[in-house]
């Protein structure tokens, strides 16, 4: 009985003994903002946490520019023609087909529609219908229906399965308008429907 006290008392001891030594070998540890020992990102050429701008992964001014004219007048005409002007083989256009879709995305999930109103997202419609042909609006739609896909059925249901399916067949048509063979225009195209 006497080894039993012993051991909750060592166990005790135990949890508050390591914090300190925790502390002591000099692990690195995360501090509040506004803590004495934190330190200000901007004092080495860093930018703020709360001012990155996550959706991207590095500046593209022509993008944002677009982006917020797109949004703001519902006129797909900028973007297809920053796409048209993008090299079709680049990270930049995969970066700026992502960006267009998951705005459209976005738009419609904030916007459903209704019987009197616009669904969000009825620009990149009203491009696929003017202009059936353009590759840059069909990688953009294929790309959008593999985030609808993602941002609004589960894995696994026949929606998602639907969803992906009709994504495939998108991914197709901006692979045979697309002038690069292989395709690399929408991640469509790697996600498999289950």
């Amino acid at each position: 009985m006497e080894i039993l006290w012993v051991l909750m008392a060592l166990v005790l001891l135990g949890f508050v003994l390591v914090p300190f030594m925790r502390r002591g070998r000099g692990m690195i540890e995360r501090v509040a903002p506004g803590h004495p020992d934190a330190a200000d990102p901007a004092t080495y050429g860093f930018v703020r946490e709360e001012e990155l701008d996550i959706r991207m992964p590095g500046p593209d001014q022509d993008l944002l520019d677009v982006l917020d004219l797109v949004q703001r007048t519902q006129d797909y005409r900028a973007a297809m023609q920053l796409l048209a002007g993008t090299e079709i083989t680049g990270e930049l256009r995969w970066q700026r087909v992502q960006a267009f879709a998951g705005a459209a995305s976005l738009e419609l999930q904030q916007r459903p529609g209704g019987v009197s109103e616009t669904p969000g997202g009825q620009w990149l419609r009203v491009w696929r219908l003017e202009h059936p042909k353009d590759a840059g609006g069909a990688a953009v739609h294929a790309e959008f229906l593999v985030q609808q896909a993602w941002r609004t059925s589960t894995r696994g249901t026949d929606e998602f399965r639907i969803i992906m399916e009709e994504a495939r067949e998108a991914c197709g048509q901006a692979a045979l308008l697309s002038p690069v063979t292989p395709c690399r225009t929408s991640s469509s195209c790697r996600w498999h429907a289950d």
